[in-house]
């Protein structure tokens, strides 16, 4: 085990929805290896806490888009009556989340965030089942959970060594 405990941000939707059997392995794995997981989504938080919930995924911190903006006043009302967030803010978000809270490592299925982020952001393909840092560096989602907490350890303490 590495002495770095790790802060380990996974989005919900497209990322732990599409295997959550997986990923609540690899949450429970990572917590038992002293890391610590914030599930950062769009939310609303209240349904995801649920699902959470039903899927038994254990985390430590949950931040959802929707009601972080909804605190601050910053939604606005559709003519439909939906809800909405400026896309800019909507897309900065989870970026701005991971560096204020010091995230480690950030995984989403989304590009539309990856622009904003100074975090180490990983983009999930849910088809391979594997997750792109960049060209030959990233993490296989098809090994054991334990096997892809471990490389995600090696990730950190190789990326300490430039800092």
């Amino acid at each position: 085990m590495i002495s770095q405990k790790l802060k380990i941000g996974l989005d919900y939707h497209g990322v732990i929805d599409q295997n959550p059997i997986y990923f609540g392995k690899l949450c429970t794995e990572a917590r038992k290896r002293g890391h610590k997981i914030y599930i950062i989504t769009g939310g609303p938080m209240a349904k995801v806490r649920q699902d959470l919930a039903a899927d038994r995924i254990s985390y430590d911190f949950i931040f959802a888009i929707s009601d972080y903006y909804q605190a601050l006043g910053k939604i606005e009302q559709a003519e439909d009556g939906s809800l909405i967030v400026p896309k800019y803010l909507w897309n900065m978000a989870k970026a701005d989340f991971c560096r204020r809270n010091h995230i480690n490592i950030h995984i989403d299925d989304s590009s539309d965030y990856l622009h904003w982020f100074s975090t180490p952001f990983c983009l999930y393909d849910k088809k391979g089942n594997v997750c792109h840092m960049s060209p030959g560096v990233g993490f296989n989602f098809s090994q054991s959970p334990k096997s892809a907490v471990i490389s995600m350890e090696r990730m950190a303490a190789n990326m300490a060594c430039f800092l």
